[in-house]
């Protein structure tokens, strides 16, 4: 099945290689631009519009490959084929709310009120299919839990991914590239283990993006910016393919991996990690959590002296480092390694702090520096005149 994996990579890689320069053309004539502020890391206006080009380039990508692994005599299964376009359907109907809010958040701007109510009812359309938690698998000595708690964590976790997304799209490349990273961990495992109409959808979303990252991170005349319509889509489509995961190791019929919360909050821990951190600083200073400021961990690297690029990179090294640490020890006690990511990650952006300071004590010195060798100077030619 790898033929029809590849098949709406490629699609999709094309749609995005055809649509983007378009956008930013017409984004520039248009005078639709993100522009900068003091809260934003870029210095000149931006087009801020490359997100429109994630749901058509799914889209389509996904349903000419899909109509060409029918005609081809490869169909999904029937027992599996029902389960899966009720989940399909309603994912599509949540991802086009939050394609619809999202443009009109970068055109016009929308509260975050209403943007909340829009994601809590695509969230909801995830539990209408299959996408519910029913099963912690022991953490913190929970295991099945009532209904009703399982459809509030699944909205609360759609949510959170949904915002945890769009919150670290601060510098270049870093939100499509913790995307990519996901989808294709995702997506691996879907094709692995032969569950590859999964692996096609994730496909269709990683072949824009990545035609996206090269855009945002080396486009110079035609750079482009995702926008909210881009990051709480790749959010939502990571949250139902993550779903999708957590619930297939839980069905005794499939798979049944061992710690599997901590694997599938492995593959998104940096963005998740990183909001809840910043959420919480912002609650105990007495603010909305909402509230924005220059705290994410991508503001921490450029405040050391990283360049755009250079913390991109590093983050995302990072991210790929939690999850093969926890693919590594995925054998190991769930509470005992859920709570090594926590320590983990509070080490991680406790030392990042302590950078920003040295670095910030360095220039100071390194000023004081310079200011009495000017003075020092002016001193000997002063004393050179007389």
């Amino acid at each position: 099945m790898a033929v029809y994996i590849f098949l709406t990579f490629v699609i999709s890689a094309v749609i995005g290689w055809i649509a983007i320069p378009n956008i930013i053309v017409i984004s520039k004539r248009k005078r639709l631009f993100d522009a900068p502020n003091e809260r934003k890391v870029h210095t000149q206006a931006i087009p801020r519009l490359g997100g429109i080009s994630f749901l058509p380039g799914m889209m389509f990508s996904f349903c000419v490959a899909l109509g060409v692994r029918y005609l081809t005599g490869n169909p999904l299964d029937v027992a599996f084929e029902e389960s899966f376009f009720i989940d399909f359907l309603f994912f599509t109907a949540g991802l086009i709310l939050l394609f619809f809010i999202g443009m009109a958040d970068d055109l016009v701007g929308i509260s975050y009120k209403n943007k909340f109510i829009v994601q809590i009812l695509a969230a909801l359309l995830l539990t209408a299919g299959d996408g519910t938690i029913h099963n912690l698998h022991g953490l913190f000595g929970v295991w099945e839990i009532p209904n009703v708690l399982g459809v509030f964590i699944t909205v609360l976790v759609t949510v959170g991914l949904v915002n945890a997304y769009n919150l670290i799209d601060g510098v270049d490349g870093l939100c499509s590239g913790l995307g990519a990273i996901a989808l294709t961990i995702l997506s691996g495992w879907f094709f692995y283990n032969n569950i590859s109409v999964y692996a096609m959808l994730g496909a269709g979303m990683l072949g824009t993006l990545v035609v996206f990252f090269l855009y945002n991170v080396r486009g110079l005349r035609l750079k482009i910016f995702m926008g909210d319509g881009g990051s709480l889509m790749l959010g939502y489509t990571i949250a139902f393919l993550g779903l999708k995961f957590y619930n297939f190791n839980f069905n005794p019929d499939f798979f049944n991996t061992p710690n599997v919360p901590v694997l599938a909050l492995s593959v998104v821990f940096i963005p998740v990690f990183d909001t809840v951190r910043v959420f919480t600083e912002r609650i105990l200073r007495g603010k909305s959590p909402f509230y924005p400021d220059k705290t994410h961990v991508h503001h921490l690297f450029l405040k050391i002296g990283y360049t755009h690029l250079q913390s991109t990179g590093l983050i995302l090294i990072v991210a790929m480092l939690f999850v093969i640490f926890n693919f590594l020890f995925q054998d190991m006690n769930i509470n005992i390694l859920f709570f090594a990511n926590i320590i983990l990650g509070l080490v991680f952006l406790n030392w990042l702090p302590k950078q920003v300071i040295r670095r910030k004590e360095s220039l100071v010195q390194g000023s004081g520096k310079r200011h009495g060798e000017q003075k020092s100077y002016k001193n000997r030619n002063r004393n050179t005149d007389l």
